[in-house]
């Protein structure tokens, strides 16, 4: 074997624990966003570790980082917990979040390409909308809107603004997976206005953008 060799298997093996802790922590953090692991639950390492197919310490350090990003709580000589849902907290997210949805869908309005364009036209193209309305499927409607509302977000070039709504989307995401499974509201209220929000910033009318988001979040807010 050549020292070349040699050299590039410790950074190798870097590379491959560094993924699977990415891998681990995308795939908890999903369970936790739709539910599938619920508020308060105890998170079992081993448990994770058989279902997920990963190693104790890429288990252990997505934990960690969902701890980190308050997806997870750790409770000393108790162990670790997927954070609570409190819906009382739900206004103050809301009351952060629009605001820096709209500034988002501002700058986008601004910045946007043609090509951007056609981007989020594809992806709403690839989900039927009025179908997954009627069965609902309700999972697969929040991660339309996640992916939309994050598309417009990157379009502004603005890694600050990006972090921070991705925070706030995901608090978001919870309590409206719990929402729907508590009250069954109408989908159509929540998840109807994407091609009027893509032609505002076709236009390039950040006036016309602020007046569709906030349509589309004053919806959601009345709904929750």
């Amino acid at each position: 074997m050549s020292n070349t060799q040699r050299e590039s298997e410790p950074m190798d093996r870097t590379d491959r624990s560094l993924l699977q802790t990415e891998q681990a922590y995308l795939k908890i953090k999903e369970m936790i966003l739709l539910g599938e692991i619920s508020p308060l639950a105890m998170l079992d390492e081993k448990k994770l570790m058989a279902e997920l197919g990963f190693g104790r310490t890429p288990i252990r350090e997505a934990l960690q980082r969902l701890a980190h990003a308050e997806l997870v709580t750790i409770i000393p000589y108790r162990g670790m917990f997927a954070a609570g849902i409190d819906m009382a907290d739900l206004d103050e997210i809301m009351e952060m979040r629009v605001p820096l949805e709209v500034l988002a869908s501002r700058l986008a309005a601004e910045r946007i390409t043609d090509e951007e364009v056609n981007g989020l036209r594809t992806l709403i193209a690839q989900y039927n909308v009025e179908e997954l309305c009627k069965t609902p499927d309700i999972p697969n409607l929040l991660k339309l809107d996640h992916e939309f509302h994050r598309a417009v977000t990157t379009i502004t070039k603005n890694r600050f603004i990006e972090k921070t709504l991705d925070n706030l989307r995901d608090f978001t995401w919870r309590f409206h997976i719990l929402f729907y499974r508590r009250r069954r509201p109408n989908p159509r209220d929540h998840f109807n206005n994407y091609i009027s929000i893509i032609d505002a910033l076709a236009s390039r009318d950040p006036d016309q953008v602020e007046k569709c988001i906030l349509e589309h979040f004053g919806e959601e807010q009345h709904g929750n």
